[in-house]
């Protein structure tokens, strides 16, 4: 999924971005009303008010939310869980039509979903936001990883998966030398303008059904936490894990570098493709495709440690979902403007969850001298972690409410246990 990284980030992304059962993954508005729409690894949608962070309602759902999206008139919720699309009643939740899928793709205010088929038929199917019904399947010459559109759906943009490719000296367009310091960037494309890989891009006019770019591009994408595929003026661009990308016209890819690089967990496309957003730990940058230039932003409030998981827009504000239950709004100029605190509570109190994830006994006793010696002082009894190896969702401690779970995890913090943990819900 990700490039090969060096064995420290490596650690680090393997100890910090497993999921939890109760973890937030997707974020969209429904048009023509205030209404925002928040779902993850839990049966639960969150109908909050955009403006104010007020709970309008909830709605039950059978399995996990990846995914979501409104139909453009508003009416129907789409729920991705990863095997089926479900089309909902956005006000009660209701389902009227599912249908099952392999890559599903969702988009803001679209009247088409999308299916990218790489493991089967090849083949990338249009769907209709409105009723579920086949728009339009299209076969590229390689094996499809993900597809997306223009900014007016005028355009089918497929992106291909990882393959060999001929020729690679004569597609690279900017030789990009090692530099100084580790830069995600500047690592991925040194790595990847030598090993005769790279992927298939292809766009299709959604008029006439016929291609009008096919090639191959010297680098190789991966659909990890964040991937936009998008289109500015008369240029594409592709967001990924950690590179950048600008394909012209004529087909060739151009690497886009920045001293702001950082890995992708979330990445969206917003105003028209104008400008790319990318997040890291509730912090990252917007690339401006007019002026390629590149503005940082961070939305952190006491510098907290929270994973961005989606992002979505509305007009002129973005929303940005994070892992710490927080959705973060910013205005054009990437100033954060509002922050809201999702209320996952449900009567039962909330929960420390803890991924033991150690495969040695004495870094498992590292960390269990740590966590148990925040137990004693809350007089709780010590916690075998032998007794729970390789358990990804171990509760270590319990709580009446939100605020005393975060006291205790800060405490956790402050004395380096290594692996992350999640506060959630009892269920």
């Amino acid at each position: 999924m990700k490039k090969i990284l060096s064995l420290a980030i490596l650690i680090v992304a393997l100890t910090t971005t497993f999921a939890f059962e109760n973890d937030l993954t997707s974020v969209c508005i429904r048009p023509g009303t205030d209404e925002m729409f928040v779902g993850g690894e839990f049966k639960t949608i969150f109908v909050i008010n955009k403006t104010t962070g007020a709970e309008v309602r909830r709605l039950s759902v059978e399995k996990r939310v990846l995914d979501m999206q409104c139909s453009q008139d508003g009416k129907t919720l789409l729920v991705y869980d990863g095997q089926q699309v479900m089309l909902l009643n956005p006000e009660t939740g209701e389902q009227t039509y599912s249908l099952k899928g392999s890559r599903i793709r969702l988009f803001e205010n679209a009247p088409y979903f999308i299916d990218s088929d790489l493991n089967y038929s090849g083949s990338v199917v249009v769907y209709s936001t409105v009723d579920g019904s086949q728009v339009f399947k299209y076969t590229p010459t390689f094996k499809p990883l993900d597809a997306s559109f223009d900014a007016d759906f005028k355009e089918l943009i497929i992106l291909g998966s990882s393959m060999e490719i001929k020729g690679e000296k004569n597609l690279i367009t900017t030789k990009i030398e090692e530099g100084e310091g580790y830069n995600v960037y500047n690592k991925a494309y040194v790595e990847q303008q030598n090993d005769k890989k790279g992927s298939g891009f292809e766009v299709i006019d959604m008029t006439t059904k016929k291609s009008i770019i096919n090639v191959e591009i010297p680098y190789k994408t991966a659909k990890s936490f964040g991937l936009s595929v998008s289109k500015y003026k008369d240029n594409y661009y592709i967001s990924c894990w950690d590179m950048l990308l600008k394909i012209s016209k004529e087909g060739m890819a151009s690497p886009i570098s920045s001293r702001e690089a950082t890995f992708a967990y979330a990445t969206n496309a917003l105003q028209r493709g104008k400008n790319i957003l990318v997040s890291s730990t509730k912090k990252g940058y917007v690339f401006d495709c007019e002026s390629e230039q590149f503005i940082s932003f961070d939305a952190r409030e006491n510098n907290e440690f929270a994973y961005s998981t989606d992002i979505t827009f509305d007009e002129s504000l973005v929303y940005m979902l994070n892992k710490d239950f927080t959705i973060s709004v910013l205005n054009e100029k990437s100033m954060v403007v509002n922050n809201f605190k999702i209320d996952n509570s449900n009567g039962k109190g909330f929960g420390i969850y803890y991924y033991n994830g150690f495969t040695k006994k004495e870094a498992r006793d590292k960390e269990a001298a740590i966590i148990n010696s925040v137990r004693e002082t809350y007089q709780m009894e010590p916690i075998d972690l032998e007794a729970h190896i390789g358990d990804d969702n171990l509760l270590i401690g319990t709580f009446d409410t939100i605020e005393a779970a975060e006291k205790f995890k800060k405490e956790l913090k402050m004395k380096s246990l290594s692996y992350i943990t999640k506060i959630a819900p009892i269920e």
